[in-house]
């Protein structure tokens, strides 16, 4: 018999001696109590004994085994003997590669050590076995199904491979790690059906398994029993990282740049080297020192006044690792946004929707935005003006301002209406077709959120799972829209959201070159909860977002982030010059592909129903034409990389155990005989296999618990004698007080 873990077997046998220690301890009374019977009587010293006795030796022997049996039961024993798998369909396996291509495998020296482990699993595998070959960032594709292993033949498998390894790149997408361990290990459990042929399903991850990687999707439900995770991970030749960002200073409304060190990191010292937009060194270099684990910000000096360049962007010079030592900054001053509202002037109080709508506003720090009133205090209507993108309507329109609608959606503007009631709707003629029925819906407790369209660039912001759900706010009145045509026509009205009645909750139509959305309710607390949940103010910064994507300031994205070209500049008639120089159109984007799906080419940008992926960091500049006007809008977006990317510093393999994925079903990339120090043939079982099918933890554990019940019966038993003969000795009139008068 061995031991996986032979520490707890000595740490269970030098607990046994604790029982024997207690049983052979007699306390003395702690304290003399005078008794008047004995009072007068001499005192007379105690007779001596060689020594104490054990008293109960049937109780101490079953402490000491039950401490005995845990023990073992936690060391894992097991009987090292030679059990080799034995040939057949029985044996097959099937063998599932999950291959890591997020940006930090960029690093160096990881592409030879993810070839390096693909070749050895491959190698390992036997003719009937099966393989499949999968790559995942934040996009999953799949590369070699288990069905076209099967049917090539050996040259053809290993055609498979090589194909599979010099087509593999990282591409520049954040680390999705849960999301595809899931899938794959579903995939895999989905096998364990009658007429199965694969008996052993087991998952290979190869990844750097960095600190970055999204791991949280493990502990929402448990790992399936039937599939073996192997981990494997790949380091680099050389450790630490420094990755590099920037944002705006508020006070000085400058660019700092923050970097951020790995803990592994050797070097301190780095220059930060400005550049223009021909990526040309501008002015000299800045020197900064930030330790490992540690960060450090940079305030950036002004334009060089002597050149008049202006720094488009910087570049950290000094890291052994420069996937992400390149950052574009905005090349232009944030204007002021100015908003109008045609509804009440009241900032002060609570039951108008422009007091929600200022403070929501006024929690935009990246943006100067200014609220405008249309209609003042004394009644006097002013026009739209010229530089305003975005115009709200909480309240019933003046007649006199419809003329000024139309221009100002002409301009390309979004207009944003909230129907407080029936009425104000028929205020709005110049911009609502007369077919829209509106009417005020019954709703007999509360209405919410049924229906979302997360592709939708009004709720782009809540795609992730973590913000989609919108079930806390509640809606006590509503108005029920009647669309005038089919929504799936062009230029019609498109249904955003709707409420669990199946009633639209907000629509959006372009209307002569501009936008216009529509919302059921309103925010004030007389009709809803809207204002009062999180998901208010990003709501107004995405409508902000759509109604003003030509500012002059550029803006700044994540790499994997979406983007709307047609929403941005409000026109279908675009081009986007990407970072590399290439330009797309809209006719270049792929309606419907499944975003979480990747082309053959893995470096592809993924596109969805109009929408764009930025797949690299760089400057994107759209530049689109208005259909009516011909003038056209330029939008620059920054698109930055994940800052999770740059947290390069491996995780322990035990963290996958934290997550959800128990022992049995996970191993490390530790090779067995540098283990257990076994040269274990590749027919042969492994000591850590033999353990988890002989599983005599479970009878010792269960031998241990009988032990400590037997125990705990016995005690009660001896206790129970004990105090009878206790009574039977203090009771009145036995013994010798029987025979004395």
């Amino acid at each position: 018999m061995d031991f996986l873990a032979p520490i707890f077997a000595a740490v269970g046998l030098a607990a046994a001696a604790v029982p024997f220690v207690l049983h052979m301890l007699r306390r003395a009374p702690t304290q003399n109590m005078p008794f008047s019977v004995v009072r007068f009587l001499k005192p007379a010293r105690p007779k001596l004994t060689k020594r104490s006795t054990i008293e109960h030796w049937p109780l101490m022997l079953l402490r000491i085994l039950a401490l005995v049996l845990i023990g073992l039961a936690f060391a894992r024993p097991y009987h090292r003997t030679a059990v080799t798998e034995e040939p057949g369909s029985d044996a097959i396996q099937h063998v599932a590669l999950l291959i890591d291509r997020s940006a930090s495998m960029r690093r160096d020296g990881i592409r030879d050590g993810v070839a390096r482990i693909v070749r050895e699993t491959v190698a390992e595998l036997s003719d009937d076995d099966l393989l499949s070959v999968f790559e995942f960032s934040k996009n999953f594709t799949s590369r070699i199904s288990p069905q076209q292993w099967a049917k090539a033949s050996a040259g053809e498998r290993s055609s498979l491979v090589d194909e599979v390894l010099t087509s593999w790149q990282p591409d520049w997408l954040p680390t999705h790690t849960a999301a595809a361990l899931r899938r794959v290990a579903d995939e895999l459990a989905q096998e364990n059906q009658p007429g199965s042929a694969a008996r052993k399903r087991r998952l290979v991850l190869i990844t750097d398994f960095q600190e970055g990687s999204e791991l949280d999707a493990l502990q929402n439900s448990s790992w399936p029993a039937s599939v073996q995770l192997d981990l494997r991970i790949v380091n680099p030749r050389q450790p630490g990282n420094v990755g590099i960002s920037w944002f705006k200073d508020s006070r000085t409304d400058r660019i700092r740049v923050r970097l951020t060190s790995a803990g592994d990191s050797a070097a301190t010292e780095f220059l930060l080297q400005p550049y223009d937009d021909n990526k040309a060194p501008v002015g000299k270099p800045i020197p900064v020192t930030v330790n490992p684990g540690q960060r450090s910000t940079v305030l950036l000096p002004k334009a060089d006044e002597a050149t008049a360049r202006v720094v488009a962007g910087v570049e950290l010079v000094g890291d052994p690792q420069p996937f992400d030592n390149f950052v574009d900054l905005p090349t232009t001053q944030n204007p002021v946004i100015r908003v109008a509202i045609i509804g009440s002037t009241d900032r002060n109080d609570p039951e108008t929707m422009g007091y929600y709508l200022q403070r929501a506003l006024d929690g935009i720090t990246d943006q100067r935005v200014e609220l405008t009133d249309i209609v003042r205090d004394d009644g006097v209507v002013l026009p739209i003006a010229p530089d305003v993108r975005l115009a709200v309507v909480t309240d019933s329109v003046p007649v006199g301002l419809n003329s000024s609608l139309q221009e100002f959606l002409g301009r390309g503007g979004v207009l944003l209406v909230a129907l407080k009631s029936v009425d104000m709707a028929g205020t709005l003629s110049a911009v609502l077709p007369d077919q829209l029925s509106v009417a005020e819906a019954d709703v007999p407790d509360y209405a919410m959120f049924g229906q979302v369209d997360f592709e939708s660039p009004l709720f782009a912001a809540f795609s992730d799972a973590k913000f989609s759900d919108f079930s806390s706010i509640r809606f006590w009145r509503y108005r029920r829209l009647r669309l005038p045509v089919d929504e799936r026509q062009p230029g019609a009205w498109n249904v955003v959201a709707k409420f669990d009645s199946g009633d639209p909750a907000i629509v959006s139509t372009v209307s002569g070159g501009g936008r216009v959305i529509l919302l059921a309710s309103g925010w004030q607390p007389e009709d809803s909860q809207w204002a009062l949940s999180t998901r208010f103010p990003p709501l107004i910064s995405s409508v902000l977002a759509m109604s003003d994507p030509g500012r002059s300031d550029e803006l700044a994205r994540t790499v994997g982030d979406t983007v709307h070209p047609a929403d941005l500049v409000a026109s279908n008639m675009w081009t986007m010059r990407l970072p590399g120089g290439e330009t797309v159109g809209p006719e270049d984007l792929t309606s419907g592909e499944d975003a979480s799906s990747l082309s053959d080419n893995p470096a592809a940008p993924s596109t969805k129903a109009g929408a764009f992926e930025l797949a690299e960091p760089g400057r994107y500049v759209i530049t689109g034409m208005h259909p009516d006007t011909g003038e056209s809008t330029a939008v620059t977006v920054l698109a930055a990389l994940d800052p999770s990317e740059s947290r390069t510093e491996a995780l322990p393999s035990g963290q996958l155990q934290v997550l959800g994925v128990t022992s049995d079903n996970l191993e490390s990339d530790v090779a067995p005989d540098q283990t257990t120090g076994d040269n274990i043939s590749p027919g042969q079982l492994s000591v850590s296999e033999l353990e988890r099918r002989q599983k005599w933890w479970r009878w010792f554990l269960l031998a241990g618990l009988g032990c400590l019940m037997l125990e705990s019966i016995l005690a009660a038993f001896i206790e129970s004698r004990r105090e009878e003969s206790l009574l039977a000795t203090m009771a009145p009139g036995t013994n010798d007080d029987r025979n004395n008068p």
